[in-house]
């Protein structure tokens, strides 16, 4: 079923002509907002590489463009501004808006400006990573109310202000859990709450202690912050937020033929953004029980792909068509599979084995499988577990397949293992274990010649693992280690991988070819991203503010970026001039 969000489109229109009509009769008073301008400080400095947002009447919902070195800003005249343009810049603040020309000045307190993770440089990186695979899985930590709650713990009128400190965080420790069980497992009353799993946090009482050593006094003071790697953000650079109504929970987002196809984890909805209009729509998967879209993936004929949250179920939809079709798998056992990752290859689309089957990675069974969609016969094959890690939790997570569908690689994220699977012999053939037991190996992307690269959540590094040589490459510090790496994705007309990042705001760019880093700044506060998709055509990324329960802070938004490097010729079409 489709649902087209009349109601968002009708608000537009009729803002739209309220605003033409305010501004033909009021011209002579009021002007529109700029279009282009500066950014400059008190002393006339231009500054470069800032951010300039505003929102938008038509189109997105919110645009962002960066400066020149002349500090010169432009918007691209594909949407019409309704709010006046604002600059965002790490370590300034925005002080006067002389029409367009925008002035800013130093400050002491980045709090307002910086991400969750700068508040957590003062936890030793062993406990930092635990803490991080523990406590970011669902919202950035710490967020404003975290902050908030560390107030109001220090002013409890206490003799013993530490233990006041670990039985409050203990408490929301605690909660955390609880929300879990009712959210993630939809309240299921013969599941026990305190059952581990991915988004919960196994070991309250050492999370509870770390946090009223390290979340202490007021925290509504951040004196500085730094991206730790130089900004790649060209004045063609553009980004493009649409905001999808709320209550949801929106996971990922993929471009095709046009419209943004953005998961929304908590219904069986998918929701679609005219990436030119902005115009809405709903579709329903047409499956009886709770599905909860979950990772997408593009077909190479630029189909879509659905993994589930619940029930084991695979969608497919077919876009010129607009049909479905729908899978529930089960082992050959009858086990529920717990579907997580979709088979994909270096050019992140769904890739089939030679045998026309989709390999995906079971987190419910920690186990690699296939389906046959042609007839929805179904295997698995629980993976081997290191001897000395046997007391964490395997969680077994991404996947990812060779370009010769010969072997799939997955990850554990809850206990640092890669690993990898003979499609054509049935068999484990290597268990690889990282070094940090808590580095949370979370999504893989395949590279060229067929290297492996790991985004390590926990540890805030990625590693490229050499899958022809056996062997690893390297294992490298992002620039901030409190990030939280949720994927890496291959890049092969640029060469790079991108990783967007949980807990800093940021996509990072990491070139292999000198173990370099760049940033990307994304233009708010809470920008908690899973996945992101660069569109094969343009090279335009495509990503998410996700989270997953509704009751989390945060904007409900879907990104197109247009990194303005001119490394693809095509060019996304947004419509023209209003």
């Amino acid at each position: 079923m489709q649902l087209i969000l009349n109601t968002r489109s009708r608000v537009k229109n009729v803002y739209s002509l309220l605003f033409t009509t305010y501004l033909s009769a009021s011209s002579l008073v009021f002007a529109a907002p700029p279009t282009s301008g500066t950014v400059h400080t008190v002393n006339g400095d231009p500054i470069a590489q800032a951010m300039v947002i505003a929102e938008t009447r038509d189109g997105a919902d919110v645009v962002t463009v960066f400066t020149n070195s002349n500090g010169e800003y432009r918007f691209p005249g594909t949407e019409t501004l309704v709010g006046q343009p604002h600059a965002r810049v790490l370590g300034l603040k925005q002080i006067a808006d002389q029409n367009g020309h925008l002035v800013l000045a130093p400050t002491v307190n980045v709090a307002d400006v910086a991400p969750a993770s700068g508040w957590l440089n003062s936890i030793p990186q062993a406990d930092k990573s635990k803490f991080v695979l523990n406590c970011v899985n669902c919202h950035q930590v710490p967020s404003g109310e975290v902050r908030n709650f560390a107030s109001l713990i220090e002013k409890q009128e206490t003799p013993d202000k530490a233990l006041a400190r670990e039985h409050s965080w203990h408490a929301i420790a605690d909660y955390m859990n609880r929300l879990w069980a009712y959210e993630v497992l939809r309240g299921d009353p013969t599941i026990d709450h305190e059952l581990s799993g991915a988004y919960f946090i196994a070991d309250v009482p050492g999370i509870s202690k770390l946090m009223s050593q390290h979340f202490a006094g007021p925290m509504q003071q951040l004196d500085n912050y730094d991206y730790g790697a130089p900004i790649i953000a060209t004045s063609k650079t553009t980004i493009r937020e649409y905001e999808i109504a709320e209550p949801n929970a929106i996971r990922e987002a993929l471009l095709l033929d046009g419209d943004l196809w953005i998961a929304d984890v908590n219904t069986n909805r998918m929701y679609t953004a005219d990436i030119a209009t902005g115009e809405q729509a709903i579709h329903e998967v047409p499956v009886e029980l709770p599905m909860g879209p979950h990772t997408i993936h593009p077909g190479t004929d630029r189909s879509l792909w659905i993994a589930p949250m619940y029930n084991g179920y695979v969608a497919h939809r077919d876009i010129a068509k607009g049909e479905w079709k729908t899978w529930q798998l089960k082992s050959r056992e009858g086990k529920l599979i717990g579907i997580h990752d979709l088979s994909f290859g270096s050019d992140h689309q769904l890739l089939k084995d030679k045998k026309g089957r989709i390999w995906y990675s079971d987190i419910a069974n920690s186990a690699v499988g296939w389906f046959d969609p042609d007839t929805g016969d179904a295997n698995i094959y629980p993976s081997p577990q290191p001897k000395d890690r046997t007391h964490l939790p395997t969680q077994l997570y991404g996947l990812a397949m060779t370009d010769d569908q010969k072997y799939v690689w997955y990850s554990q994220l809850g206990n640092g293992v890669i690993g990898c699977f003979n499609i054509e012999t049935e068999q484990f053939e290597d268990v690889v274990t990282l070094p940090d037991p808590y580095s949370g190996a979370r999504r893989l992307t395949m590279g060229a010649n067929d290297i492996l690269y790991v985004a390590m959540f926990g540890s805030g590094q990625i590693a490229a693992y050499d899958t022809k040589a056996r062997k690893m490459i390297g294992i490298y510090d992002l620039p901030d280690r409190g990030s939280a790496p949720y994927a890496v994705t291959w890049d092969p007309v640029r060469e790079v991988v991108w990783i967007p990042t949980s807990n800093t705001d940021v996509i990072y760019r990491f070139d292999p070819k000198d173990t370099s880093f760049g940033v990307l700044p994304l233009p708010r506060q809470r920008a908690f991203l899973r996945m992101v998709d660069v569109d094969p055509e343009t090279g335009a990324l495509v990503t998410s503010y996700a989270n997953i329960i509704e009751e989390v802070q945060g904007p409900r938004m879907a990104l197109v970026i247009e990194p303005g490097d001119d490394a693809y010729s095509k060019k996304l079409d947004f419509g023209g001039a209003k």
